[in-house]
Formats: structure tokens, C-alpha cells, sequence
């Protein structure tokens, strides 16, 4: 299976809380993926590569940047995002451990981290500093959401818990087609979930 399904989980995520991750992630636990949350958001991204990326948040964008360096992380560019420029992002792979590290700025919802390991069953497993919300993931796949953990610590629970089965490469020089296809993959995916589950909704109408 070549697709990679729902990386990158928390830009998606961030999308169905825009503009304001923190203040809406409890609301949007409760209400699973609305439709409209969606509506707005482009089917596809491009990343710009920037040489200096503006960082609204240095001190831990810094901080993680040490960790993932001492974790054998390479860094793998920073970007804006061409449909959403206020959004800045840094890739990091780990090609030994066949995991991403990704870093998000954003100038209202602050930032956050997430790790991906991708498998070549289709499933993957992401580790979060995002706040806990229900997230549609492939089954088999593992999803922690753990904000209170540095990165290091969060690292740590992820190698330990991660199922150990066949992984996909990652790469440097792979890093953002693969950042772009995971979000494509991400919006279609949760837009046929929402399409199906209003569909049954209005068959259950009819019938009722």
C-alpha cells in the first residue's frame, strides 16, 4: 500500500480548529470532524522552503530543535506553507529510526511538535504535543496526543510503544513531498468519512 494516509495529523487537526487550536480542542472532541471545519481547507499544499523562516516562538523552537538533534534527527528545511502563510513548519528526518519530526509556529495557536512513523501496511503511529482530540486514524495505527512532554520524553514513549512491524523509508530529500501527499491524503480521507457518515445520517432520516 503506497499511501501514507493521515500524516501530517496535526496540521489537520490544526485546520479543524482554525484559528485557535487551544481555545476549540475541547469542542471539537465532542463534535467528531464537522463537515464545515473542513470546507475552507485546500484539497492540496505546496511548501515554499524559506532560508529564513520567521519563528514567532524561539525559545521552544530552539529547544526542540536541540532535542531533535541529540535524538539523531537531520533537519530537512523550513517552510511556509503557500495556502496558509501565517503557518511556518520545520521537517526533520530520521532516517536510522524511519521516523519525521515535524515543528509548528503559527502567530495565534502558538506551537507544537508531532513524530510520525509511517508503515508500509498503510498504518502509522504519531506522537503529539498537540492537546488531546478525537482523531480518525487507520486501524491498527497508534495516535498520543501528550503536551505535557518535552520532546525527548515524548521520543522515548514513542519508540518504546510503537508496534514493531515493516516500516516505510523517510529522508531528507523526501521530507516535504512526503509532508504534501500525507495532507492530501488527510483532507480526502476525512471528507469521504464525513460524506459517508452524512449519507447514513440521512438515510436513518428517511427511514425514521
Amino acid at each position: 500500500m503506497d499511501s501514507i494516509w493521515l500524516w501530517p495529523l496535526a496540521l489537520v487537526a490544526f485546520l479543524l480548529a482554525w484559528p485557535a487550536l487551544r481555545a476549540l480542542a475541547a469542542r471539537l472532541a465532542a463534535d467528531r470532524f464537522p463537515t464545515q471545519a473542513l470546507g475552507d481547507a485546500p484539497d492540496r499544499i505546496a511548501l515554499v522552503r524559506v532560508g529564513e523562516p520567521r519563528w514567532r516562538n524561539p525559545r521552544p523552537r530552539e529547544s526542540a530543535e536541540r532535542q531533535l538533534a541529540g535524538a539523531g534527527f537531520v533537519e530537512a528545511g523550513a517552510y511556509t506553507i503557500r495556502e496558509m502563510t501565517e503557518l511556518t513548519l520545520a521537517l526533520y528526518a530520521n532516517p536510522a529510526d524511519r521516523a519525521y519530526a515535524v515543528l509548528y509556529d503559527h502567530p495565534r495557536s502558538g506551537f507544537w511538535a508531532e513524530f510520525v512513523t509511517r508503515y508500509q501496511d498503510g498504518t502509522l503511529s504519531n506522537y503529539t504535543t498537540l492537546e488531546p482530540m478525537d482523531v480518525d486514524v487507520p486501524e491498527g495505527s497508534v495516535h498520543v496526543a501528550a503536551p505535557e512532554l518535552s520532546l525527548v520524553e515524548l521520543w522515548k514513549r514513542m519508540l518504546a510503544e510503537r508496534p514493531e512491524r515493516p516500516m516505510r523509508e523517510c529522508s531528507r530529500a523526501a521530507a516535504a513531498s512526503d509532508f504534501e501527499h500525507g495532507y492530501a491524503e488527510s483532507v480526502a480521507h476525512h471528507r469521504q468519512r464525513s460524506a459517508a457518515r452524512n449519507g447514513n445520517e440521512s438515510d436513518l432520516q428517511q427511514v425514521a
